[in-house]
């Protein structure tokens, strides 16, 4: 049995490497300037005595919306210190998952109230959101001045669209509240009420994905820190300074191609790089190399993507393996109809029930959501609406291989290898 402490000197702070947001907060953005300067300018009306501007930040996932919002928003709180005049409230609270306005309005209220009482609170319950409303316009008013709510992952309100409605038209005595949206849903603007959409989004600020040269750059940037003997020459941030005893010259642009190739995603690059430095720990070995990352990557895409495939209903499976089998044709992405032809197929050929269509395409976006497959709408051309597209986010090979394992579709996997 292993025992603790004995590893040898990879890391310097193992934290820095970790992907997720609330553990590690970059202070610098250089790859986004661009998209700062444009919600600077959106807050800037506060420093000049007016009211914030509402924005709605878009973006795949990875792509530093949240820590860019933050950054500025910090700053902001910053410069508001330092003003003898200037009260600037940020609240802040997560829409995943939410599903309804009372969710987030409940959580605003608990924010709210922290804020006023400086002291945690307890969620309230059993108030409508109506209610919760009004809770929350007069915690503000005596809070008062300036208010910055953010609603990340604003997306995650589905069933109806009261907050949305509300929160950019309050009228609050002695307040001026400021609402920002992060979303990953480029449609989300679009599939609103035209009267939210007017007020809601009167900036935005769009995040594309990263490419290949960005990666490099952020990862080189979380090497050196996280690393040791890891540092950058000459002073200057970027991968072709860095310098690393520990890194092969291979590893970054490694782990930053195969993630951009991927979804650009930032924290898909630093798992990456972080599990190649958790294998090279696992063999011992004084330096992280090319097939540390090649079978990191193998790994991650086991535990994560190939777990939650297993762990899959069989009708998602089967939503899944239309898909599937519509990639090895090659006619991905394919539309809602066309892949329910294959499912109803499908579920013919082995003897299960068959869905209707509209909760065969909520199966679909349940592997959506779960990040098994990519989602798009397209116009049909004018008056004809929309068509949701599918295909594949993972490799099909480990596709077959765990939907495989379940019995009663390896029949199906079978004819697909």
């Amino acid at each position: 049995m292993e025992s603790f402490g004995g590893e040898q000197g990879i890391y310097e702070n193992v934290d820095i490497l970790d992907p997720e947001p609330d553990t590690y907060k970059p202070t610098e953005l250089p790859e986004r300037e661009d998209e700062l300067s444009r919600i600077h300018s959106a807050l800037r009306p506060i420093t000049l005595g007016g009211s914030p501007r509402n924005i709605l930040v878009y973006g795949p996932t990875g792509q530093g919306k949240t820590v860019g919002v933050n950054l500025k928003t910090e700053q902001l709180q910053q410069w508001a210190a330092s003003e003898d005049d200037i009260t600037l409230t940020v609240l802040r609270v997560s829409c995943k998952g939410a599903g309804k306005s009372w969710n987030v309005l409940a959580e605003l209220v608990k924010k709210a109230r922290e804020v006023r009482y400086n002291k945690t609170v307890e969620k309230p319950r059993g108030p409508t959101k109506v209610e919760l409303f009004e809770m929350l316009s007069e915690d503000l008013q005596v809070i008062g001045g300036m208010v910055i709510i953010v609603l990340d992952e604003i997306d995650g309100i589905q069933q109806d669209d009261y907050v949305l409605y509300e929160l950019p038209r309050a009228s609050i005595e002695k307040v001026s509240v400021g609402v920002i949206g992060i979303t990953n849903d480029y449609q989300f603007h679009e599939n609103l009420d035209a009267d939210i959409r007017s007020s809601l989004g009167s900036r935005e600020v769009v995040f594309s994905p990263y490419d290949a040269n960005q990666l490099r750059d952020i990862l080189a940037r979380r090497a050196a820190h996280a690393l040791r003997n890891t540092y950058f020459e000459d002073s200057i941030k970027d991968s072709q300074h860095l310098r690393s005893e520990v890194l092969t010259e291979d590893v970054i642009p490694l782990c930053a191609a195969l993630a951009g190739q991927d979804t650009g995603d930032a924290r898909q690059a630093i798992h990456l790089l972080s599990t190649a430095c958790d294998l090279a720990l696992d063999d011992g070995r004084e330096t992280v190399e090319e097939t540390h990352v090649r079978n990191a990557r193998e790994e991650i895409q086991e535990e994560t993507i190939g777990k939650g495939i297993r762990g899959e209903t069989t009708q998602r499976k089967i939503a899944l393996l239309t898909v599937l089998e519509a990639d090895l044709a090659g006619e991905t992405p394919e539309g809602t109809t066309q892949l329910y032809c294959r499912y109803k197929r499908l579920t013919k050929l082995i003897g299960t029930d068959t869905y209707q269509q509209g909760t065969f395409r909520e199966k679909l976006n349940d592997l959506v959501h779960g990040n098994i497959l990519e989602g798009d709408r397209h116009g049909r051309g004018r008056g004809r609406g929309m068509t949701n597209l599918y295909s594949l986010a993972v490799d099909p090979t480990l596709v077959i291989d765990k939907v495989g394992e379940d019995a009663r579709l390896s029949e199906i996997t079978e004819q697909l290898e």
